[in-house]
């Protein structure tokens, strides 16, 4: 039975390019399955080279009840063979692998009576489609089929559900607002980040106030006044007043930057910034949060700077990628609605996203890097920024004990 679907329209170009992927999902990723799943992909095992990869692919995780494929010494699933490819589906077919697996790198919502479908910037192959669509993101209703895995994996948000969460009423309006924000190209992406703030400050304290229902209102208000051209002057003085130089946003970023595992990244921010860390364990302290230790950073902050050109250069004519980028990424994560704790934190879980991927594309991109570079980044860190709360709750606990969770410190981060 067909269902009417609210997607972008780049959706449906969608198609894994399988071996052809530099960044593969299979690489450096849990991958986990289910008991179920675990025992079917058993169950159809027919040749007896795979059973063996199989037997000695799988750790069980208790905590989470779940089987979890190991990676082989160069952090690549073991089901993967030396063309990219996945063992496990020529073996059992596509219908018996994992749920995540089948699904990656789509995301979907069932919000009281409608579908909706994002896909994940943490796909190579997504960002070359993000790369493309030169008009911004565009959503529209499609009537499709939903596979079974779209099916499976889809998230419920039910009208009782919302009932006792309110400020999912205004689910849509926020999709509004950042369309409507996200997307005025009269100011450079940073700067609508920062507006975006002041619009997601004032809806917080509304929503603590219990004003819920005038929240659409002042969203159709606040976005016909950022598109004015009588407000225009009044934005740009405002962003003049903000330090622009990046050295706060890597400090924030390079503070808990430590809990990001990819090599390549860390060895190219050496090469750009000259960056060094060196931790003293013997001042570790305890904290709610674990252990917090003391770090030792350097950086060139003229390096740093030269960076933040050569990377305007790469990016001029193509700003419209990472708002593409941006703007799928926020979507696929349900943002304003991703972390708990309200309309601000997830405001500043946005602004971390952002000025996180700013500083790392900063220090990897070149003036003459290729898009397929851009795509490798990207992917790349979007795995991370995207994908891990354990990375964003990690800065958002730093930005709380430095009591730097404001609008201003966030408008440094984002610019």
């Amino acid at each position: 039975m067909k269902k009417v679907v609210l997607q972008p329209s780049f959706y449906k170009e969608f198609e894994c390019i399988g071996g052809s992927c530099v960044n593969n999902c299979c690489h450096s990723w849990d991958i986990d399955f289910t008991k179920e799943e675990f025992k079917n992909v058993k169950r159809k095992i027919h040749t007896e080279e795979f059973r063996k990869i199989y037997d000695e692919a799988f750790v069980y995780n208790k905590e989470k009840g779940k089987f979890f494929a190991k990676l082989d010494e160069k952090e690549n699933c073991k089901f993967l063979d030396e063309n990219g490819l996945c063992k496990m589906y020529t073996e059992v077919g596509s219908e018996n692998m994992s749920q995540i697996c089948k699904l990656f790198p789509r995301k979907g919502l069932y919000y009281i009576e409608n579908y909706e479908y994002f896909l994940s910037p943490a796909c190579e192959e997504v960002v070359r489609l993000l790369t493309e669509e030169k008009d911004g993101i565009q959503l529209e209703w499609v009537e499709r089929e939903l596979s079974d895995a779209e099916k499976k994996g889809i998230y419920i948000c039910s009208a009782a559900y919302v009932e006792q969460r309110p400020i999912l009423q205004c689910y849509n309006e926020f999709k509004k607002l950042l369309f409507g924000i996200l997307q005025n190209r009269e100011y450079d992406f940073g700067e609508r980040m920062v507006v975006l703030g002041i619009a997601m400050k004032k809806i917080d304290e509304m929503a603590k106030n219990g004003q819920i229902n005038k929240i659409p209102e002042y969203i159709e208000n606040f976005i016909l006044e950022f598109y004015d051209e009588k407000n225009k002057e009044m934005y740009t003085n405002l962003f003049k007043k903000v330090d622009r130089s990046g050295q706060i946003r890597a400090v924030q970023v390079l503070t808990y930057c430590i809990s990001i595992n990819d090599a390549e990244l860390y060895e190219k921010m050496q090469k750009r910034i000259n960056y060094t860390m060196t931790i003293d364990m013997r001042k570790a302290k305890k904290s709610e949060r674990g252990y917090e230790v003391e770090k030792d950073m350097k950086f060139d902050i003229e390096k740093y700077q030269k960076a933040i050109e050569d990377f305007k250069e790469f990016i001029k004519g193509k700003e419209y990628w990472i708002e593409n980028v941006m703007l799928e990424g926020f979507l696929f994560n349900r943002l304003p609605f991703w972390v708990e704790g309200g309309i601000w934190k997830n405001y500043c879980a946005m602004a971390i996203v952002y000025s996180t991927f700013l500083f790392f594309m900063t220090c990897t991109i070149e003036k003459d890097s290729t898009k397929e570079d851009f795509m490798d980044y990207v992917s790349k860190i979007s795995r991370w920024a995207f994908h891990s709360m354990l990375f964003i709750e990690k800065l958002e606990g730093r930005l709380e004990q430095t009591e730097s969770n404001t609008l201003a410190h966030m408008a440094v981060l984002v610019l």
